[in-house]
Formats: C-alpha cells, sequence, structure tokens
C-alpha cells in the first residue's frame, strides 16, 4: 500500500508555484521574471508557453533563459546559468500555442549564487504592431526535504 501512495503523491516532491513569467501579449523585446531562491532544490524544470500569435510576423522566436547571482547585494550582476557541457540553460518556442519544457540541474549554478530568474526574449520579424502572449513555470523539485 505504501509503494502506491508514494508514486501517486508527486505533489510531494515538487514546487510548482513558482510564476517565472506572468502571462502577457508581448512585442519584441526582453523581460526579466521574478527572483526565486531556489533553497534546498537540486533541479527543476523550466515550463515556457506561447499563445496566440497577432499582427502577422514572418517569423517568431521566444527564448527563456534561466540566470543565477549572489543575492547578497541587489547590485550583483546576473549570469547565464550552464549546463554540464558549459552551454547557457535556455529554451526556445518559435510557433504559437506551444508549451514546451526543459530540465535545469541546479548543481551547476555557481559557488555564492542563491537566485535564479528567467529571462524572456521575444524576437518578431515583420508584421503589423506584433505580438505573441507568452509565459513560464519554473518548477522545482529535488529537495533535500519535502516542501510543505
Amino acid at each position: 500500500m505504501l509503494s502506491s501512495i508514494i508514486r501517486t503523491n508527486i505533489g510531494a516532491y515538487v514546487l510548482c508555484n513558482n510564476l517565472a513569467l506572468v502571462p502577457a501579449d508581448q512585442a519584441a523585446g526582453t523581460r526579466q521574471g521574478t527572483t526565486f531562491a531556489p533553497g534546498r532544490y537540486g533541479s527543476a524544470v523550466l515550463v515556457a508557453f506561447t499563445g496566440a500569435i497577432s499582427g502577422a510576423p514572418t517569423a517568431t522566436s521566444v527564448t527563456y533563459e534561466v540566470e543565477t547571482r549572489d543575492g547578497s547585494d541587489a547590485g550583483n550582476p546576473w549570469t547565464p546559468l550552464k549546463d554540464m557541457d558549459g552551454q547557457d540553460v535556455a529554451l526556445a518556442i518559435t510557433s504559437a500555442s506551444t508549451a514546451e519544457e526543459l530540465d535545469v540541474d541546479l548543481q551547476f549554478v555557481p559557488v555564492g549564487h542563491d537566485e535564479l530568474r528567467v529571462v524572456e526574449t521575444v524576437a518578431l520579424t515583420a508584421g503589423t504592431t506584433p505580438k505573441v502572449v507568452t509565459g513560464a513555470v519554473l518548477v522545482l523539485g529535488g529537495a533535500s526535504t519535502l516542501p510543505i
């Protein structure tokens, strides 16, 4: 009986209420998301999405990048989080009404960095005042203790 409880209680192992970027109708440009302190969590899943695209652009690209910093001073610079191959942790979406996910290994957060955020860059080519609905959630997991 205990094994079936563990298998079906995934909510006890993840923290999903981290709205990294509030859903919004975005023109071309960059916006920075909410700052998170990952604390005891060892991994994350970045879930990013697009909705409707308006203004008939000929090309659309929305890139999400995870950044970290030492939060001891608000003036400390943000730096891109790297993966095990030294590449920036980033996810790109190029079509409307799409959800994508990216696994994020927090063991690669630099020593001394205790804050995360997601940065979104929207690129829209041509069209008449083009926009795209975008947003993201950062699901934290792999905690050293279970979330409450």
